[in-house]
């Protein structure tokens, strides 16, 4: 891809990403007003735990693709046929512990219908991670960001209609009806798509032939199982690094707090929106494809991907810190003042988190994906232990702190096996090639 599609690729799903972003926000905005702390953080914690049962249907499946495809270019549809098994035993599975999970933990009956319900946003976010794969391996950017816009869109513009015209319907429950709504349209499009996977309208682009024959062997479930469990895992441990805070302060201390929590949450997902699409949805299959055929170039974009993230991240922290006193009472109103110090202690994970999805990028890549995943696993243990420690004796500034410290060992963890295990090997081949 040449420097004027590239721009304009990353132009279109940063553009995409960002108004996605941005009507997000907006709800989550208006939301919070309407709904006020504590039932918003009864929302907020069901929603949390809905989007981290959620990486279980598929379990790896949708990031696998992008490592298959990019490594063995068009032979890669031989995994298509066990893969969508996979998907339909995974899912399945996935429901069922929502259920059991609703029923047997110690929730409000308000709390378990709403996650019964949120078992649509489960099927939602599951066809969301499938089509985008699949609009990736085909460069469909454009496409790409209209998927990520348009649930966001319906949801606000539904959630708004309501206020409008019965602004007294609206309650937690009432919202999450609106999510399971707004899933539907993405699950029968997402179904479209994946019809569409192992035909020949289906058009992978950056490979002209195959890596391997035709008389490849169909892999099978098991093998489809083994190959995904790593993005599997890692998907999961990322979301519990991300979120598990919001469900442990509603444990711990209450649906307010979860609330409160959320609001600063919810503005540090907009700061986390350029790392995720340079390189999650952009970079992601090209890099799986140049760290075999091209070590000159990945170990290229490691460096330069690695001094624009860590600036980036800076000056994002920076912001935030500076605005916090200010943005939060004038979107969410003065009910949510508490956020603020937690906003502002938050703000800290910004350029730790921008610097780990460069680093960390490099040990999805061939046969790294395992030390990733333990890595996440460490993290992510460390997290959910200094955050139910934490919180009990500091509530949401103990949650802070423990995501600030937990994002600082991910990312130390990162760099040190990144050189250790990656760019080691990297250099050793690059110097093979020259000699």
């Amino acid at each position: 891809m040449s420097i004027k599609k590239s721009f304009k690729a990353l132009s279109s799903l940063w553009l995409g990403s960002l108004m996605a972003a941005l009507l997000a926000f907006i709800t989550q905005v208006i939301v919070a007003r309407i709904l006020g702390p504590g039932e918003y953080g009864t929302l907020s914690s069901a929603l949390s735990a809905a989007t981290l049962i959620a990486p279980l249907a598929g379990f790896g499946i949708p990031q696998l693709w992008l490592k298959i495809f990019g490594v063995e270019g068009h032979a890669g549809r031989r995994w298509i046929p066990a893969s969508f098994k996979f998907i339909k035993i995974s899912s399945t599975l996935t429901i069922i512990l929502l259920a059991a999970w609703a029923l047997i933990a110690p929730h409000t009956t308000e709390t378990r219908v709403i996650l019964f319900i949120l078992a649509f946003h489960v099927g939602h976010q599951l066809f969301i991670e499938l089509t985008s794969s699949k609009l990736q391996l085909e460069e469909r950017y454009q496409l790409l960001s209209l998927i990520q816009i348009i649930p966001h869109g319906l949801r606000l513009l539904t959630i708004a209609s309501l206020y409008l015209f019965s602004p007294s319907s609206l309650s937690a429950l009432t919202i999450a009806f609106v999510y399971a709504a707004v899933s539907i349209p993405t699950v029968i499009y997402g179904l479209l798509e994946m019809s569409r996977l192992n035909s020949e309208s289906f058009s992978l682009k950056g490979h002209t032939l195959p890596h391997t024959t035709d008389k490849s062997p169909q892999p099978t479930l098991a093998n489809v199982f083994f190959d995904s469990l790593p993005f599997g895992m890692a998907a999961t441990f990322h979301l519990i690094m991300f979120q598990v805070n919001i469900i442990l302060i509603s444990y711990i201390s209450g649906p307010r707090d979860a609330g409160i929590y959320n609001v600063a949450f919810a503005i540090m997902t907009a700061v986390y929106l350029t790392p995720s699409v340079i390189y999650q949805k952009f970079l992601l299959p090209k890099i799986h494809r140049w760290s075999t055929h091209d070590k000159k170039k990945f170990q290229e974009v490691y460096r330069k991907g690695n001094l624009a993230m860590i600036l980036l991240g800076l000056l994002a922290m920076v912001c935030v810190l500076t605005l916090a006193p200010w943005a939060v009472p004038l979107l969410f109103g003065d009910k949510y003042l508490d956020a603020i110090p937690v906003l502002q202690i938050l703000s800290i994970c910004a350029p730790l988190r921008f610097l780990a999805s460069s680093v960390g990028v490099t040990l999805v890549t061939q046969e790294h994906m395992k030390i990733k995943v333990y890595l996440m696993g460490i993290a992510a243990t460390f997290n959910i232990i200094s955050s139910i420690i934490l919180i009990q004796y500091i509530s949401l500034t103990g949650a802070a702190l423990s995501t600030v410290l937990s994002d600082l060992l991910l990312l130390s963890l990162y760099y040190y096996f990144a050189q250790k295990k990656v760019f080691s090997q990297t250099r050793s081949n690059i110097a093979d090639q020259t000699t």
